[in-house]
């Protein structure tokens, strides 16, 4: 089971490959690699293509009814897209999920001058620690919960600009969990910068929700009232979670 999880992984990461390409890149036999994509193909999960593979649609159908079932989706895609428009920034709604932070929305990207900052692809998981959406979270989480990702996840840096002292990290905690906001200044990916808040009823960490844009505009937006737009809106889709009828 593990190494079919390691060859899909490192099929997503690639796009297509064949059997050959993927027993080289994990350093597995090729035969071994043949049966689980044999296999994989055959549950539905590849598609076989001309002796290459790639993922097939049944992950997407997985995905999109294991984020239909969050509470936090349902009550929150709606409001993110508001936020967008409102703010004309790149927004985002992310849960927790095995100590990452897993974005479940994301909008258009729209920046100003028509040109992404950043040529890499925006990071749809990430450590906790390495960005606003998920520091957001990580403040509001119980003490022994902090404690048990850090110890087993670690303090790695993701930019130059990524905290990974404990102490530093922790102080910050603070900091978010008293202003109800996050702040990531190039330290998931250098130029961008962003503001997050976190969506919490009673002792649940529902997620978070974000806005990001390039460095100078966002820095002007931090001054023009984006966090409070930003915690207006994660107020929002708090009280729609409290108030919404049964499923």
């Amino acid at each position: 089971m593990k190494r079919s999880y390691l060859i899909l992984d490192e099929l997503r990461m690639r796009g297509r490959a064949g059997t050959t390409e993927l027993a080289d890149a994990l350093e597995l036999p090729k035969s071994t690699v043949h049966n689980h994509l044999l296999t994989l193909a055959k549950l539905g999960y590849l598609v076989g293509e001309e002796g290459s593979y790639r993922l097939g649609a049944r992950y997407l159908h997985l995905g999109q009814e294991s984020r239909n079932s969050r509470a936090v989706f349902r009550h929150g895609r709606d409001a993110a897209e508001t936020l967008a428009e409102q703010s004309e920034k790149y927004c985002q709604l992310a849960i927790e999920e095995n100590g990452d932070v897993a974005v479940i929305q994301s909008t258009q990207w729209v920046p100003d001058n028509g040109t992404r900052p950043s040529q890499q692809p925006y990071p749809m998981r990430a450590h906790l620690h390495t960005n606003a959406l998920g520091k957001a979270i990580l403040a509001h989480l119980p003490p022994e919960r902090i404690t048990e990702i850090i110890d087993r996840r670690g303090l790695t840096a993701q930019t130059e600009l990524t905290v990974t002292d404990e102490d530093t990290l922790r102080t910050e905690i603070e900091t978010i969990r008293d202003r109800g906001y996050a702040v990531d200044r190039g330290e998931l990916i250098r130029g961008m910068v962003g503001v997050a808040a976190p969506i919490v009823t009673d002792q649940t960490v529902h997620g978070a929700v974000a806005a990001y844009g390039a460095g100078n505009e966002m820095e002007e937006a931090l001054d023009e009232g984006l966090p409070d737009l930003v915690t207006e809106t994660a107020d929002d889709i708090r009280a729609d979670i409290v108030f919404a009828r049964p499923d």
